[in-house]
């Protein structure tokens, strides 16, 4: 068995950050039935990855990124899916007012690097986007910068 999402266009996930922050949405998950924290992700709209991030941060976060840069690919199941999700970290020069799709997205949140990692070693972060994208900006050095500013 094997499927296909967004007509094999890549899904994006993208790591906010904005004065030594990081942005986690709330969303009610209906496969694993419960709520959780993570970052702004979603299927593909475009079949240019960058420009779907950016549809997405607008709609979750209220306000396009001042810049975007790629940190790497994930394949979410390789074994059933026949996917792939581009990751990015979006740089805010401020920090939004707020999300603009309220259906989608419940609450957001801008927490400091220390807060995340105490959230994930507690288990209350266990999205697997929110996971690997973390793991691509430490691997491109960038998890050290937000450190700094926490």
């Amino acid at each position: 068995m094997r499927i296909v999402e967004s007509e094999g266009r890549p899904g994006v996930a993208m790591l906010a950050v904005c004065e030594g922050k990081v942005a986690l949405v709330h969303v009610y998950r209906y496969p694993v039935t419960s709520w959780e924290w993570a970052i702004p992700r979603g299927y593909a709209h475009y079949d240019d990855a960058s420009r779907s991030a950016r549809t997405e941060l607008t709609e979750e976060l209220g306000q396009e990124p001042n810049e975007l840069a790629s940190i790497g690919t994930v394949t979410p199941n390789s074994g059933v899916l026949a996917s792939h999700v581009e990751l990015f970290v979006a740089y805010y020069s401020t920090i939004p007012s707020g999300q603009a799709d309220h259906y989608e997205v419940t609450n957001v949140k801008w927490i400091n690097i220390r807060t995340l990692y105490n959230e994930i070693a507690r288990g209350q972060i266990k999205d697997a986007f929110t996971l690997s994208a973390i793991a691509c900006a430490q691997a491109h050095g960038l998890m050290a910068g937000l450190a700094d500013n926490a």
